[in-house]
């Protein structure tokens, strides 16, 4: 049994010793330069523990004992799951590691656009310690609009809640008593984005929600009004967000995801004062790290035991003949 992580994760010691045991290990713990290296790497394995670079359908296609796939994050669109049905590759994740570091990663990004913290820090560094420059605002008592109510986007509404925040939220399947137990309203999209003075975002990348938040969404904020994305980059409509963002439309963004990652070193979000980024580490806290590489581990583990868990393409096991 070749085992192969084909790309830079958090793999203590005590993990690679557990890889170690079930079959041939061989690790990279570097970024692949090209899809041909990639594929050189993962050509021959029948267990690949992959990170952010993902899987595409040509990787899929010149693997040539590829039985299953563990995935180190929550997130799967970077891999092409069509292809891993095709060639009859179980495909597993994460879900749920990292709920309460992203939560509070969004407050951090709302409180910093709030208070001009990264603004003041740079231009104390350049010897400027002149008050007036940096009035803000305060996040008690505003409104907080968060758009997906899974473990991330409920975890944020109970730290909302910290702050006296007014919560309104937009769901999939909102119930009476789901708005009781979260100390929400729902509303419609429309009504959030009107009302709220922080947007946020916890929905996956879907083509339901590609670019959910363009030019028109971004119209009806408030010019007062923040939106925080730490959901996927392609959630939000970037170019319509840029030019939102020059025209002062909305307040600021705190952005940690972008539709091209890594970032493009001429991106404009860069050269703007209103904006918040980081290199997606939403997810990047020792206890975050720490149960996603156990999970991943367990799901080779329970792999070979032959009872896969957290399968996201289950239709596999029908072509497998699997329970």
């Amino acid at each position: 049994m070749k085992i192969v992580v084909s790309d830079s994760i958090f793999l203590p010691e005590e993990y690679r010793k557990k890889l170690d045991a079930l079959g041939d290990l061989k690790v990279f713990e570097s970024m692949p330069s090209s899809i041909e290296e990639f594929i050189s790497r993962v050509r021959d394995a029948d267990i690949v523990l992959v990170g952010r670079y993902g899987f595409s359908g040509k990787a899929f296609n010149a693997s040539r004992n590829l039985q299953m796939l563990s995935v180190w994050q929550t997130g799967y669109d970077h891999i092409d799951l069509k292809a891993a049905t095709e060639k009859g590759v179980i495909v597993s994740n994460v879900p749920d590691y990292a709920f309460d570091s992203v939560a509070e990663m969004v407050f951090a990004l709302a409180l910093n656009l709030l208070r001009k913290v990264h603004v003041a820090d740079i231009r104390l560094r350049e010897g400027n310690f002149d008050w007036r420059h940096y009035f803000g605002s305060q996040i008690m008592g505003k409104t907080m609009g968060v758009i997906g109510t899974g473990s991330i986007g409920s975890r944020v509404i109970q730290i909302a809640h910290g702050f006296n925040m007014n919560v309104i939220s937009v769901t999939g399947h909102p119930s009476e008593e789901k708005a009781r137990s979260l100390g929400v309203k729902f509303v419609d999209l429309d009504t959030l984005l009107a009302e709220a003075d922080i947007v946020t975002l916890h929905v996956p990348l879907t083509p339901s929600t590609e670019k959910m938040i363009g030019a028109k969404e971004l119209a009806k904020m408030k010019k007062s009004a923040i939106l925080i994305n730490t959901a996927r980059g392609k959630v939000v409509d970037e170019a319509a967000l840029i030019e939102a963002l020059k025209e002062k439309k909305i307040r600021g963004a705190g952005l940690d995801v972008f539709e091209k990652e890594p970032l493009p070193a001429n991106d404009p979000l860069k050269a703007l004062e209103n904006v918040v980024l980081t290199p997606h580490i939403a997810f990047l806290t020792e206890e975050s790290l720490e149960e996603c590489t156990y999970v991943c581990v367990q799901n080779v583990e329970r792999f070979i035991e032959g009872k896969p868990q957290n399968i996201v393409n289950p239709e596999v096991l029908t072509i497998l003949r699997l329970p």
